[in-house]
């Protein structure tokens, strides 16, 4: 099975199939042997996996499958928050996957939405309607295009960072600042490959500001503002700040002793409509798990 795919590149001095790995969600070992076959090319030449790519770069392809993914619409309940004959905005839950892979054929977002999408073509596209993303223990607000040209139009504000997202977390420990921010290079771990980090060189731009809410016992609850999306970005920020989210098993120290899923939620939305040009604004209320634990922790 082939897919094809073309992306203006927003990095710059990072390898190719480091890249492209997080950009199609697929093995670096799988795109490493996608570009010695042939199937990758920036500006019409084929590449190394070594190649670095450069801001603006063209990079066109087909992903070729070893085994179809076949989408199926299932009727999984979903929180929709907002919605027209363009777009909706769901509440996702906790431990949904976003769209299928070869590790989770069903029970997605993809699968619950499916058929709202007017022009799904199952047989070809993965991910019909996803425009960004939310890890699979992150609850909140997540945009679904109904349509191609909605979901193109969508990509390009996040692409050019028009779109505002806020952020709830209970990280911790006890922040000292009230608020600050968070910039650096993040790229993959120079040795635990499963993780990302601030890298001194070859990684993208990212950007959080952070301000704190409730200081509890032991912990903070804060607000997080990222101007960049980078995976895993404010796990990484907070993180690095000395105040993994609680619940997280890959960044934190004390993990799921604390919490069965990191306590990060998208609360709210702001984007410009891409086809009625209005701005629209949408929240998606606190879950109850985060609620329950500030309440447990209050000083």
């Amino acid at each position: 099975m082939e897919n094809r795919f073309r992306l203006l590149c927003d990095a710059d001095d990072v390898r190719i199939d480091v890249y492209l790995s997080e950009k199609l969600s697929l093995p670096r070992s799988k795109i490493k042997s996608m570009i010695e076959e042939g199937h990758v090319r920036a500006n019409g030449r084929a590449l190394k996996p070594s190649f670095k790519v450069r801001r603006d770069l063209e990079i066109e392809g087909e992903i070729i499958r070893d085994e179809p993914v076949r989408l199926l619409a299932e009727d999984i309940p979903v929180t929709i928050l907002f919605e027209d004959r363009y777009l909706l905005v769901i509440d996702k839950p906790k431990d949904m996957v976003v769209h299928p892979s070869l590790g989770h054929r069903g029970g997605t977002l993809v699968n619950a939405i499916l058929s709202r999408i007017i022009d799904a073509n199952p047989e070809e596209d993965e991910r019909p309607g996803i425009v960004h993303r939310l890890d699979k223990g992150t609850t909140g607000v997540i945009i679904v295009a109904k349509d191609r040209l909605t979901q193109e139009a969508l990509s390009r504000q996040f692409h050019d960072r028009l779109v505002e997202k806020v952020y709830r977390a209970i990280v911790e420990g006890v922040m000292r600042q009230d608020e600050g921010v968070v910039e650096g290079q993040m790229g993959r771990h120079p040795s635990q490959r499963q993780k990302m980090a601030l890298v001194a060189s070859r990684g993208r731009h990212s950007w959080s500001r952070f301000k704190v809410i409730k200081r509890l016992k032991g912990f903070t609850y804060v607000e997080v503002y990222p101007k960049t999306g980078r995976t895993h970005q404010i796990r990484v920020h907070l993180a690095h700040l000395g105040h993994p989210i609680v619940g997280d098993d890959l960044y934190g120290k004390r993990a799921r002793t604390l919490s069965e899923r990191p306590l990060l939620h998208a609360l709210r939305i702001t984007f410009t409509h891409p086809v009625l040009g209005k701005n629209v604004v949408v929240e998606a209320p606190v879950p109850r798990d985060m609620e329950a634990f500030v309440e447990e922790h209050d000083g």
